[in-house]
């Protein structure tokens, strides 16, 4: 597996300059091909055959100044995308941005997006926009920190949980596993958990990875504290620049209401996130 097209969220927010000169470096180091995708923050259904409204109108008046937004922000990232030299190209698209970005993740390997920061004014709720594209697309996710990042991928730590969502997530991120310099997977286990790392289970990734020309710590820790919260303090402790996780490992539902390690890490974290479901 190889990442051939990226897809990233162009918008004029202030982490938005980082945000696609990371996925142009991303894209470049991947030699894949870089879309960038700007939506006006007025939903299809509004104009399902593209923008309609009359020239001078009152309508206009209102709707032009979105368009004009989303061009500003594509003319921002063809500078940064020219300075990186990588394949790109662009899409100004009358929708939601995380209604787009879903819609055209299908066609990418993998989509760059932020975290949601509470301290900027959005056109939607942008706390949804990660997991809603992992979750409709099916396409990994990477989600970088308002706190600002480097490069990830040089420490990279996998969350398994033995499910299907970890496991995805796992392969989703062997394009960038291969070029770490290190790469742990860690499973938390509480008192009342099974071991869901056992030996054979070891055995059989760290076969898996070797296939692939990755070579990983592999550890079963115990913890009795929110496993996300262990994640992120292991994190930090360990100099990760890449966390790597399933997304919504229990019913969505719960995690929707009740919280849950998904919601914990998109939350907190202050390293980049790739997720996938």
């Amino acid at each position: 597996m190889s990442y051939r097209t990226m897809l990233v969220h162009a918008d004029l927010s202030r982490h938005a300059p980082e945000r696609l000169r990371l996925a142009a470096r991303l894209a470049s180091a991947h030699d894949a091909h870089l879309i960038a995708v700007a939506a006006t923050g007025v939903s299809r259904a509004v104009f399902p055959n593209g923008y309609q409204a009359d020239p001078l109108s009152l309508e206009a008046s209102y709707f032009e100044p979105l368009r004009d937004s989303a061009t500003r922000a594509l003319d921002q990232f063809n500078i940064i995308a020219l300075q990186t030299e990588v394949a790109h190209e662009t899409r100004l698209v009358w929708d939601l941005a995380s209604d787009a970005l879903a819609r055209m993740a299908r066609f990418a390997d993998l989509v760059v997006v932020s975290q949601y920061d509470p301290d900027e004014a959005l056109t939607e709720p942008g706390w949804r926009t990660p997991e809603f594209v992992a979750i409709t697309s099916a396409r990994p996710v990477l989600v970088l920190p308002c706190a600002g990042a480097t490069e990830p991928g040089r420490h990279i730590l996998v969350a398994w949980n033995g499910g299907r969502e970890s496991s995805a997530a796992l392969q989703a991120a062997l394009p960038m596993m291969r070029r770490a310099a290190r790469v742990s997977i860690v499973s938390f286990r509480s008192p009342d958990d099974g071991d869901i790392l056992d030996a054979r289970c070891q055995t059989d990734l760290a076969a898996f990875l070797a296939r692939h020309e990755i070579r990983a710590d592999i550890l079963a820790l115990d913890r009795d504290i929110d496993h996300g919260q262990a994640l992120l303090a292991m994190a930090v402790e360990e100099a990760v620049d890449l966390i790597v996780m399933g997304c919504y490992g229990h019913s969505q539902f719960r995690e929707l209401f009740l919280g849950g390690v998904t919601r914990t890490i998109l939350r907190e974290t202050t390293v980049p996130v790739l997720m996938a479901r």
